[in-house]
């Protein structure tokens, strides 16, 4: 299907003395219907005033375009997100760099760098899952020092796109 979101992977795991090099994984997520749609923007993740929430705004147009007059709906909080894809630009602004991490919690709860229920993006990499009943409201980004180290020195620049059930 032409919307779906889908990825190749090549992995290189274990130690030197014993790695091995998975080639050609793959990860597809299939929209269900047509009240799954993408979003995609590019997202600030401030390293001050608390966690922010990571999607809001808008759905992307669908293939068919919309009405003239009318605009795109609006995400709400109880949308669910079907499959996230984040990646950590090592910027500041698209430009300026950044050595800062991503720091996300998928279940509601508060992001800091140095809780133990988030995922790190590390400056430059990417993340990406598919979920079941993860909400757009449950979606929440802080940046900091990588491995937990401190709150960080600047905003961190990422891109996010996901595919969203909307339920309103």
């Amino acid at each position: 299907m032409a919307d779906a979101a889908t990825m190749t992977i090549k992995a290189v795991l274990l130690p030197d003395e014993i790695q091995t090099t998975l080639e050609d994984l793959s990860f597809a997520y299939t929209p269900a219907d047509a009240n799954d749609k993408w979003f995609y923007s590019i997202v600030n993740i401030a390293h001050t005033g608390g966690a922010a929430d990571l999607i809001t705004g808008n759905f992307l147009s669908n293939s068919a375009g919309i009405a003239a007059g009318s605009s795109n709906a609006t995400i709400t909080v109880s949308d669910k997100v079907k499959f996230l894809f984040i990646k950590n630009t090592a910027t500041t602004d698209g430009s300026s760099a950044a050595t800062d991490s991503i720091y996300l919690t998928i279940d509601g709860s508060t992001a800091a760098h140095n809780a133990t229920n988030v995922i790190e993006i590390g400056s430059g990499e990417s993340w990406y899952a598919k979920l079941t009943n993860t909400t757009v409201g449950n979606l929440h980004a802080i940046n900091g020092d990588a491995a937990g180290a401190g709150t960080g020195e600047a905003n961190v620049q990422c891109v996010v796109a996901a595919i969203i059930d909307d339920v309103s």
